[in-house]
């Protein structure tokens, strides 16, 4: 049974599995990303296309900054070269479990896929390095049609027993989340700004969004939060809500930020909703690009099992997320966007002072 609130959140997610993406292949997504922001955000939203990724802009609180809510469209898979009628070498593109890869099955897509079915299929062989893999072909593409990468053959959505299960959580369900907190706040009419990032290849050092930071795609004066699903850890468990992730492998997080997202908790805990609060090392998200770029930033994840297809496991599989835990975290970060225009943060610190500074510069002379 899929929890109150869930569905809207988990249509989406399906859209978005319904095709393959990968670092630097992200388009099929992002064409699914598009159509419906077009069909449920065309009138509340301004959108923009950038060399890193999508940029969605819901402006209820006038001028003034935004909090934005950084998600990803890629997830690891391999970039293929030497193609021929036997097989092709796989360059992996993010971290996949290298000690679970010899012997699993793969499926090979186009540039730009319409749906889930493979050009090609295949399985990997072993690896020198852990970077350059050998696949052989069980059944290899058509004369004419060439594909790109591959991904592992893992079901792109399922729900049983309250888990769903994906090749490609991470994150996919971070942008359906993502992108369902501003359909929410559009459809409440909140006096707020929110900015949603949706960035590529991620996977490989956070190309994407570090593009949008350096392309001054978001503003200097808004806050970021990284809307993710991490690898579970001791202190977080799946099924006990969102958590509210104080760091991450490299850096700890902005505490003032973090202190907006524990102001939102309490509005959860009172409807008897845990939220947890860590610091999640199992790996390292677009916070950390955008605390080195000067952005004040923090992070929201989802506590996941089977990170990136089998850390953690005994063989390669679907990545997977309690069903229960989804609705939360979008009520978590709908709150922190509702709390945001009141919060003495950076961007509001940095107005408040501009003004005071333009006022009294003139008595320097």
């Amino acid at each position: 049974m899929i929890p109150v609130g869930s569905s809207s959140t988990l249509d989406l997610f399906k859209r978005l599995t319904s095709v393959p993406t990968a670092p630097f292949c992200e388009s099929a997504v992002t064409r699914q990303a598009l159509a419906w922001i077009n069909a449920n955000l065309k009138h509340s939203v301004r959108v923009q296309q950038r060399r890193g990724g999508v940029v969605v802009r819901y402006q209820g609180g006038g001028d003034g900054p935004a909090l934005a809510l950084s998600a990803h469209l890629d997830h690891p898979a391999f970039h293929l070269t030497r193609i021929s009628a036997k097989g092709a070498v796989g360059l992996l593109r993010g971290r996949l479990p290298p000690h679970l890869l010899k012997g699993s099955r793969v499926e090979a897509f186009g540039a730009v896929s319409g749906d889930n079915q493979p050009l090609a299929e295949g399985i990997i062989g072993l690896s020198k390095d852990e970077k350059i893999w050998p696949i052989e072909w069980t059944r290899p593409p058509r004369r004419g049609f060439k594909p790109v990468f591959a991904t592992l053959a893992l079901t792109p959505y399922e729900i049983s027993a309250g888990w769903l299960s994906s090749r490609s959580i991470d994150d996919l369900l971070g942008c359906a989340i993502s992108l369902e907190v501003v359909r929410r706040a559009a459809r409440m009419k909140l006096k707020t700004n929110i900015t949603v990032l949706l960035s590529r290849a991620e996977e490989v050092g956070f190309i994407g969004a570090l593009g949008l930071a350096h392309e001054g795609a978001v503003n200097p004066c808004d806050s970021v939060i990284s809307v993710e699903c991490s690898r579970a850890l001791p202190g977080t468990m799946p099924g006990l809500g969102p958590v509210i992730r104080l760091g991450d492998k490299a850096c700890v997080f902005d505490p003032n930020l973090t202190s907006l997202l524990d102001a939102a908790a309490v509005k959860l805990k009172r409807n008897d909703q845990p939220v947890q609060r860590r610091r999640l090392v199992g790996g390292t998200c677009e916070a950390t690009g955008y605390l080195a770029f000067g952005f004040e930033a923090s992070g929201v994840a989802i506590p996941l099992v089977n990170y990136h297809n089998g850390w953690g496991a005994e063989k390669v599989a679907p990545e997977r997320v309690r069903v229960s835990d989804i609705e939360p975290t979008v009520q978590l970060v709908l709150e922190a966007a509702r709390l945001f225009p009141a919060q003495s943060l950076r961007g509001a610190i940095h107005a408040r002072l501009k003004k005071h500074y333009t006022k009294l510069a003139p008595l320097l002379a």
